[in-house]
């Protein structure tokens, strides 16, 4: 039989799919991949994926998991480096998720772009919390060490910082940043704008 038409060669054939599907994105820079793509690489059949994902979307559904946990590995290289509760270690959390805008775009594009039911992905990102945990921690131990001079929540502090920052990583990711202000730098703007939110010299 033709090892490319063996559909389960592989001991866990979901999981080195999602991988595949990965390196494709990666490789490509586009996560306009196809199903056909993947089974080429994984050496099995169409058929033999859709028996694991019904359609692409689910597989990208699936790979969108496997970049949380990207994102989530270079929150925690930021907090590692940093002492928690200092205006430093905010700055550490929002410059990595920068870098990991501008390190992997194609992921971060299947992250937030339209893709998908809007709905379904909210709730993944909910449950996920996709570092705005992190964010909202790391901004209720820098409230015990400071006492903030505005009454916001660390909810509502953490959706002013996370959006800040995801519109910066945005307007990077799409390469139109400097389009009004040419000396437009992304680090600089994210530490300025963090002050700012925070009232904090």
């Amino acid at each position: 039989m033709n090892q490319s038409a063996s559909p389960y060669h592989h001991g866990d054939l979901r999981n080195s799919a999602i991988i595949a599907a990965a390196e494709l994105i990666e490789t490509t820079g586009s996560y306009d991949i196809t199903i056909a793509q993947v089974a080429k690489k994984t050496k099995v059949s169409a058929p033999a994926l859709y028996r694991h994902f019904t359609d692409k979307e689910a597989l990208l559904t699936a790979v969108r998991e496997l970049t949380h946990l990207g994102m989530m590995d270079y929150l925690a290289h930021a907090q590692a480096s940093t002492e928690p509760g200092t205006l430093a270690h905010l700055d550490a959390l929002g410059l990595a998720y920068l870098r990991f805008a501008k390190d992997k775009r194609a992921f971060f594009g299947l992250m937030w772009e339209d893709q998908g039911d809007p709905e379904k992905r909210r709730a993944e990102a909910r449950a996920k919390h996709t570092g705005f945990q992190v964010l909202q921690e790391a901004i209720e131990l820098y409230f015990d060490r400071h006492r903030p001079r505005h009454n916001r929540t660390s909810l509502q502090t953490a959706t002013l910082m996370w959006s800040t920052a995801h519109g910066i990583a945005t307007l990077q990711h799409n390469r139109i940043l400097d389009t009004f202000d040419d000396e437009a730098e992304p680090g600089t703007l994210l530490v300025t704008a963090t002050r700012a939110i925070l009232n904090a010299d």
